[in-house]
């Protein structure tokens, strides 16, 4: 016996993401829409995933290792493994070097955003990366339109309530540089909302030109330093970071 949950998990989302995912949308196991995670599969049971059927059987024998990878994404892709509408996605990048099926993006950069993004198959450690508890930070590239005064950027390094009513964690600011019209900005945070960066600076009144995310947790973007790069991580290196994490 196996729940639903865990199920979904095998096939690609993390312990969150699947939870939601069935909360929300749904499963359907035998044809049948099932909303509850911890629905439990039997034997020959038949659940329906993104369009594509999978047997109980062929879940329960699938042993797969766990991979890692490092991604630069480049500006116009995607982060997703399909779209309706035909836009490049992650997929695309990694077809032809990358085997494994069940790969996921941990987090992700909208669709205007380059940069370093991890691709695993791996739910635990997806889901310890983007937990709040364990602050993981990233850094971004800001170039900016305009030149934000020193007090403004204060308003990021104490926090700051962005749309949708979020208040953000303080953010740090690590280089602040004039390109001509606009400003170079190098800005560390600890959290993951969506278009965050973005909203940070619209809510003291400047638009992103350009964003680039540096780092995400201890990986650095000097270690895929081309648009399309991909790396694969040594395990022993993300046993070292469990132990951190944990």
């Amino acid at each position: 016996m196996l729940t639903l949950q865990k199920a979904i998990q095998t096939l690609g989302l993390s312990r969150r993401k699947s939870a939601d995912y069935i909360k929300k949308r749904g499963i359907k196991v035998n044809g049948k829409l099932i909303k509850e995670p911890w629905y439990e599969i039997e034997y020959g049971d038949e659940i329906e995933f993104e369009g594509k059927k999978h047997k109980f059987e062929k879940i329960k024998e699938k042993k797969e290792d766990k991979v890692y990878y490092l991604l630069n994404k480049p500006k116009g892709v995607l982060c997703s493994m399909e779209d309706q509408f035909g836009r490049k996605t992650i997929k695309d990048l990694i077809k032809g070097k990358i085997k494994e099926e069940n790969i996921f993006h941990v987090g992700r950069l909208d669709y205007n955003t380059s940069g370093i993004i991890l691709l695993t198959n791996d739910g635990e450690l997806g889901n310890y990366l983007l937990h709040p508890k364990y602050k993981v930070e990233k850094i971004y590239d800001v170039l900016v339109m305009g030149h934000p005064k020193k007090e403004e950027l204060n308003k990021l390094e104490r926090g700051m309530e962005i749309e949708g009513g979020f208040k953000t964690k303080p953010a740090k600011i690590e280089k602040v540089k004039k390109k001509g019209n606009n400003h170079q900005i190098i800005i560390k945070i600890s959290e993951g909302r969506k278009r965050q960066v973005r909203l940070m600076f619209k809510s003291i009144g400047y638009t992103v030109l350009n964003l680039k995310r540096l780092a995400f947790g201890p990986w650095e973007i000097n270690r895929v330093p081309k648009e399309g790069d991909i790396l694969k991580l040594d395990n022993e290196e993300i046993k070292k970071l469990f132990k951190k994490l944990k």
